[in-house]
């Protein structure tokens, strides 16, 4: 039987466990990005050389006793903090395939001096202190990365929020039931709660909710799984802008006035009866008013400072009325029902995540109807798709919008809704499951809490290395085929684990479902080709943007980061570390699953080229970079999270060697 080492984190109390985590990420992130490299102070040593050091220089001796690292293939990382005085920071690394050492934080980091006795004075860094460390180191001179020291701030609490949020989380522990045999609703209630605990994985800070209170964190976040009512709010009409009907979402952007609303969709008619009977108290008309879902934090914390002035007049009227229960997801603001709603509801939140509010404006629900009716054009082309490709309904939504009808305004984004409908065809199959793929990269202890160990049982294979490569084929075959057909068309979705759920039945992925669409890439001449039409996003004059790519392989890099760094990687890792299965083994599977789909995908040679010369030929990949977005001056563009990209090696070259 398979059994990762995984013992070390998990005799620590929750704050801990969050630091060892945060650590890890931060630290590999750092290295990934290049921060260590190019300074004077900084050295990669061997391990020849290191062990050298060691049998001359007690100060390292002391350290080297506490590092724990391999002996064959680990370097040392010395740090010089002040050569003169003998201020060092020590820890081990070891070779890797996506970036070409990574850092196991059970190895420890270590700040290591000489005190004014002249005795040795050891202390083991955690995420806080090493950031100051990186802020400090460039803090002066030239170099490539620069440093903001607003951006630094931001940073350190961010990370501060994370090690705290962190471990609330970790308090309360993953789901440890089966969940694949709970009904359709509840499963991936439990699922989404499980995903969760990794968020967004790699990243330092995505625990960070700045904003929360600790109270607020419980109730709000999807670990907790706590109900939370919908408030409600009555806007007059003439100041919403709603879904745009299908026919004319190629020419100019108009609000039309449509049959449902958001109650229809949401509620029972005993619920809807309650709203109604409250707008009658206040004497407002359904033919004037709309009542629109607020999240009840946002009610309370945000809507009474940014719509003050809508409030005071009477175009926006808070209803005393409380229904609907919902469950967060685990991207927070998109809100699920168990019992009373097939659909799902995405709110505007005033809450940082990532560096950005999470904010929903009408230009956002515009486009990503745009990008579901050109998806919807594409499934038409390909014969695959239209089989094994659902996805999520999302053109029912409702934004404010002042008469001045400025998309890009600021406080509008705070009062929207973006309804969410999953295909009748999969939620009423009651042996169909839908898992987000962010959920297999979570795990929580050496127990049966992948989700692998569920479904090995439910087909039948014993826990083995040879099963866990099955199973792992099986999710990222279909995954990276619908991507490719995808690609081919000139378009890629946000395809990170968050967004992306297999359809699971019966042991079995049968199709992939894709949800949130407003970030749809596109290569507009390979749509052309192919007899689709440019959808016109609505974007921000004078602002960089990245919806559209001159080059399919700019296209392609997204998925490079988000399909492989960020989802496949983030599924790999997870269970190398629960299974004990060595990287290299898995890297190879997916490199093999990656060559199966483009031959299964059935590509023109000029697609199948630059996916082959992209992903096997190249010396390089592109990184999606975490950390020198969040610390670097960088232009505020409402509720656009920072971003930038970076390269590291190709991890089949990796492989090869």
């Amino acid at each position: 039987m398979l059994k990762g080492d995984n013992s070390s984190i998990y005799c620590l109390n929750e704050y801990d466990q969050a630091k060892f985590s945060v650590m890890e990420d931060l630290v590999n992130a750092l290295l990934a990005e290049n921060f260590f490299d190019g300074h004077d102070s900084v050295e990669l040593l061997s391990q020849i050389e290191w062990e050298l050091i060691v049998k001359n220089d007690p100060l390292v001796a002391s350290v080297d006793k506490l590092l724990v690292y391999k002996a064959n293939n680990a370097k040392i990382y010395r740090w010089w903090l002040d050569r003169v005085g003998g201020s060092t920071i020590i820890f081990p690394v070891h070779p890797a395939f996506i970036q070409p050492y990574r850092f196991e934080a059970s190895g420890g980091m270590f700040e290591v001096r000489l005190n004014e006795d002249n005795q040795i004075n050891l202390k083991k860094l955690g995420p806080l202190e090493l950031m100051q460390h990186v802020v400090n180191l460039y803090g002066e001179g030239e170099d490539q990365i620069k440093i903001d020291p607003d951006g630094a701030d931001r940073f350190m609490n961010m990370l501060y929020q994370s090690l705290q949020q962190e471990s609330w989380s970790l308090e309360n522990k993953q789901p440890p039931m089966d969940i694949l045999t709970l009904p359709s609703a509840a499963s991936l209630l439990e699922l989404e709660r499980k995903a969760t605990f990794r968020d967004r994985p790699f990243h330092p800070v995505s625990k960070a909710k700045i904003g929360w209170t600790q109270e607020e964190y419980r109730n709000y976040m999807a670990e907790f799984c706590r109900p939370i009512k919908l408030n409600w709010m009555a806007v007059q009409r003439q100041y919403l802008v709603s879904e745009i009907e299908e026919d004319s979402i190629k020419g100019q952007d108009k609000s039309v006035k449509k049959k449902t609303n958001p109650m229809d969709l949401l509620l029972t008619e005993e619920q809807r009866n309650l709203i109604n009977a409250e707008m009658i108290r206040l004497g407002l008309s359904s033919e004037e008013f709309i009542a629109i879902p607020v999240h009840p934090w946002q009610m309370s914390s945000v809507l009474p400072k940014q719509l003050n002035s809508e409030i005071d007049q009477g175009i926006c009227i808070p209803l005393d009325v409380n229904v609907g229960k919902f469950y967060a997801t685990s991207s927070v603001r998109s809100l699920m029902s168990i019992n009373e709603s097939n659909c799902h509801i995405k709110l505007p939140l005033g809450v940082k995540s990532l560096g950005a509010v999470r904010y929903l404006s009408a230009i956002k629900l515009m486009n990503g109807q745009r990008a579901e009716h050109l998806m919807k054009q594409a499934k038409e082309k390909d014969e695959i798709l239209k089989k094994r490709l659902f996805l999520c309904d999302e053109s029912h939504w409702w934004a404010y919008l002042p008469e001045d009808k400025d998309l890009f305004a600021d406080h509008p984004r705070h009062l929207s809704a973006m309804v969410r409908q999953y295909p009748s065809e999969l939620t009423d199959d009651e042996s169909v499951r839908l898992l987000p793929m962010s959920s297999l990269a979570a795990f929580d202890s050496e127990k049966t809490s992948h989700l692998f160990d569920e479904w090995l049982r439910i087909i039948g294979l014993e826990k083995n290395e040879s099963s866990i490569l099955i199973l792992f084929r099986k999710v990222l075959l279909p995954y990276y085929e619908i991507c490719f057909r995808l690609f081919r068309l000139g378009m890629m979705p946000e395809i990170h684990g968050q967004n992306s759920i297999l359809i699971w039945k019966e042991g079995e992925i049968e199709s992939i479902l894709l949800r949130d669409h407003d970030a749809l890439r596109l290569h507009v001449p390979w749509l052309n080709a192919n007899g689709l039409e440019d959808p016109k996003y609505g974007l921000r004059p004078g602002y960089p943007e990245s919806l559209y790519h001159d080059t399919p392989q700019k296209l392609l890099s997204y998925f490079q980061m988000l399909g492989i760094q960020v989802n496949s990687y983030a599924i790999l890792e997870s269970l190398s570390r629960y299974y004990g299965i060595q990287e290299n083994r898995l890297w190879f599977e997916l490199q093999e699953c990656l060559k199966q789909a483009i031959v299964m995908a059935d590509l023109p040679d000029e697609v199948r080229d630059i996916l082959e010369e992209s992903l096997f030929v190249n010396e390089t990949w592109p990184w999606k970079q975490v950390i020198r977005p969040l610390v670097r001056h960088h232009v505020k563009v409402p509720g656009s999270m920072p971003s930038g990209q970076g390269e590291v090696r190709n991890p089949f070259k990796a492989l090869g060697t």
